[in-house]
């Protein structure tokens, strides 16, 4: 792309790992297979930074990829809405029926995937492009990357096809 602009957004939410085995799996080879302190498995929460990247090869009759403005409004509802202050949980995580049955006046926002940084970039990018889709927009403007920061120093990046 051209040109690009980036979005930031910050919500707060807390959610677990369910699926973390920081033992097992190719890339515990890092770590020698040493570690066991699974504490993503544990309820956690984080102050997210998410980083909304649209680009376009032309700018429209303003001047502009889009305004921001209306990169805000496309997001909006579902950051402060559905996420923001929400437990994100897996609706295949074990604990997810003990949630769904107990704890019914807390805000949750129930996904069909273990809400890791990598996994919730993902979720962002195809949301905005299915908003781009609708609005007619996609063959304008273009999700060029979704950033989401889960710590200061730990970020994912999803940047599609």
């Amino acid at each position: 792309m051209k040109y690009e602009i980036t979005k930031v957004f910050r919500f707060e939410a807390g959610h677990r790992v369910w699926k973390q085995n920081l033992a097992e799996g190719k890339t515990a080879v890092l770590s020698g297979y040493a570690c066991t302190d699974n504490k993503c498995r544990n309820l956690h929460g984080h102050s997210y930074i998410l980083e909304v990247t649209v680009g376009s090869d032309t700018l429209n009759e303003q001047d502009v990829v889009v305004d921001f403005y209306h990169v805000k409004n496309a997001l909006k509802d579902l950051v402060d809405n559905v996420f923001d202050h929400s437990f994100i949980i897996d609706i295949n995580d074990p604990l997810y029926p003990i949630f769904k049955e107990h704890f019914k006046d807390l805000k949750i926002t129930v996904v069909d995937f273990c809400p890791t940084a990598e996994a919730l970039a993902k979720y962002f990018y195809d949301y905005l492009v299915r908003k781009l889709k609708e609005a007619n927009l996609e063959e304008d403007i273009k999700v060029v990357q979704i950033t989401l920061w889960e710590t200061a120093t730990s970020k994912a990046t999803y940047k599609g096809e």
